[in-house]
């Protein structure tokens, strides 16, 4: 356990772009953890939302005004010290302020580190090596990345985004004393995009975030982020807004997420971090931004009622349970979906399905993307069969395919 040296970070790394003048606007949906490597993405750094406070918008049955006067000898007006808290539906109602006090202990930095490896090539031209990386850091650990995570029990149990620990040979996380711990990875999903990590505090006591429900969020709520923007160096900043809308669908990389959208500041770095509601409950994950020209305060988290039984299934089998699995990999080409990879063992591989085969419809349904073979699959379970129609050497035939339990990190 030792003290984190604050220093500088730059941005992160995600698309492998220096950034450019855009000839044309261009959407990117980036996933929003740091990195400390050699190219950035684009990125646009959006403004502070306005946070609007709920006070008095509830009807008067849902809500109820308690006030307290205290007066102590020294106070200058009795008036200065006249409390007044606010509840709805049972709950306080928190100020931004007093959000930030109770959750901002429960938000913590992660930090990606990685073993250098050599990395060279041969120039044929000169008959001599190059190098891409510097020779005498071989061996050594050093940071790739940081993001943000949310302590959810106070016995050192962390959630975060997978991207953010994505490749990581060894991982940090910093706590806001400053005091920084060796994560265990427990389990790691890529399909939601989650990962679970342990610390041991030792004699640290650590503050352990309520978890909300998701599914009672309605548009217009108050919404705060608290992460680490741009790195440790901005650690535990606090940004706040509303909830601009609820179950906003969005397919990322091939792979459909259920969202919160809001337009509380989340930038590079916020990965993992919270998105809190007014009771000072988290409600969201922080994940994802939209970044364009003239585009501003459009970020996304992952509905915290979606990532609790994930999470559960990651503390207690290190994956995802009971997910269906084919067992091949789909390359689609812009004229077809072809089988790029079969799993050795799957029942893609005992059902007789081939690299090159070309996939035309799957249980009758004609498909022209991989997200829509994956949707279908989706819908059975381990044991189930799917029906492949394909085209194999000019021949159509169909290949019933036996569903297995996807038991580990795979597609």
């Amino acid at each position: 356990m030792k003290k984190y040296p604050y220093t500088e970070s730059t941005d992160l790394i995600i698309y492998n772009e220096k950034p450019k003048k855009e000839k044309k606007p261009k959407i990117w949906l980036a996933m929003v953890s740091s990195a400390l490597a050699a190219s950035v993405f684009t990125a646009a750094i959006f403004g502070t939302g306005l946070y609007l406070s709920n006070k008095h918008s509830a009807p008067i049955s849902e809500q109820t005004t308690v006030s307290s006067a205290v007066t102590t000898e020294n106070s200058a007006s009795s008036s200065d010290a006249a409390l007044t808290a606010t509840y709805k539906n049972g709950k306080k109602v928190l100020s931004v302020t007093e959000i930030a006090a109770q959750v901002g202990p429960s938000v913590v930095g992660v930090i990606n580190k990685t073993t250098v490896q050599p990395q060279k090539y041969f120039d044929p031209f000169s008959g001599r090596s190059y190098y891409y990386t510097d020779p005498s850091q071989e061996g050594q650990t050093v940071e790739q990345g940081s993001g943000s995570g949310i302590i959810f029990q106070d016995d050192g149990y962390i959630v975060t985004n997978q991207h953010v620990i994505n490749g990581a040979s060894e991982i940090s996380v910093i706590i806001n004393t400053g005091e920084e711990f060796t994560a265990k990875l427990i389990g790691q999903d890529t399909k939601t995009d989650l990962a679970v990590l342990k610390i041991d505090p030792g004699d640290t006591k650590l503050t352990a975030a309520t978890l909300g429900d998701s599914t009672t969020v309605q548009v217009g709520e108050t919404a705060v982020a608290i992460g680490n923007p741009l790195g440790m160096e901005f650690s535990g900043s606090v940004t706040a807004g509303i909830i601009s809308a609820v179950n906003r669908t969005m397919n990322i990389e091939n792979r459909t997420y259920n969202l919160l959208q809001t337009d509380a500041a989340i930038n590079s770095g916020n990965s993992g971090g919270a998105l809190i509601n007014q009771y000072g409950e988290v409600i969201g994950i922080n994940s994802v931004k939209l970044s364009t020209t003239g585009v501003e305060g459009m970020g996304f988290a992952i509905a915290i009622s979606e990532a609790k039984p994930i999470i559960d299934d990651l503390m207690s089998s290190g994956y995802v349970t009971g997910r269906p699995l084919v067992g091949i990999s789909i390359k689609d080409t812009g004229y077809g979906l072809f089988i790029g990879s079969v799993v050795e063992g799957s029942g893609a591989a005992e059902a007789g399905l081939k690299v090159y085969d070309m996939i035309l419809e799957v249980d009758g349904q004609k498909v022209s993307s991989s997200s829509e073979v994956n949707e279908i699959r989706d819908k059975k379970k381990p044991g189930d069969y799917l029906t492949f129609k394909i085209l194999r050497d000019g021949e159509t035939m169909e290949v019933n395919v036996r569903l297995t339990e996807e038991a580990a990190n795979k597609d």
